[in-house]
């Protein structure tokens, strides 16, 4: 009887030891190891990448419906050693030239607006854009999302609401290429990110 005892008091011990080393275990885990939520990741809702030498970031189209106008919002830095000109062509034809000084930046925050009319797509979807540069004749086909002003940190970019009057916005509707409506190059030592 007494065996018998001392057996089931051992077997317990032995229980209640496992387990105090399975929950020391686990506590060691997360003590080495930062939560998921400490780690802080930028958030963007446009698309990034590489065309060439061109590297294209946080690109998007806001619009307020396929047949309307949409604007070209993001930034594209030029990583070679010459001035570049960047062309966006939509679906439909309609397309932008955008100026990038070598090894800078062009944000498309900045004015004149870069529009695509029209926009060939929705807000919610994605649509394709033919994306070419000059600096080493490379051209790729690109898909962005199209956005509208639900989101509050794109409302001051949208483009007229149909039928509404013309307003001045950051960013005008001007036609690229004359001195006064060339988007802003800027060196990448400046902020290349378009305010969202």
């Amino acid at each position: 009887m007494a065996t018998t005892t001392l057996l089931a008091g051992i077997r317990y011990a032995a229980a209640a030891l496992s387990i105090g080393v399975v929950l020391l275990a686990g506590a060691s885990c997360s003590y080495d190891n930062p939560a998921e939520t400490t780690k802080i990741t930028p958030a963007t809702n446009g698309i990034n990448t590489v065309v060439g030498a061109m590297k294209l970031t946080d690109m998007l189209i806001l619009s307020h419906g396929a047949d309307q106008p949409g604007r070209i919002i993001g930034t594209v830095f030029n990583t070679s050693s010459t001035d570049a000109i960047v062309t966006i062509t939509g679906a439909t034809g309609p397309k932008v030239s955008i100026p990038v000084k070598a090894n800078g930046y062009t944000s498309l925050a900045q004015p004149p607006a870069m529009m695509l009319d029209p926009t060939a797509g929705p807000p919610g979807s994605m649509v394709t854009v033919r994306v070419s540069e000059d600096a080493t004749g490379t051209s790729a086909d690109v898909q962005l999302p199209v956005l509208d002003s639900t989101l509050p940190e794109y409302q001051s970019y949208m483009p007229a609401a149909p039928g509404s009057p013309s307003t001045t916005q950051p960013g005008s509707t001007a036609s690229p290429g004359t001195p006064e409506t060339s988007p802003s190059s800027s060196s990448p030592s400046a902020s290349p990110s378009p305010t969202h």
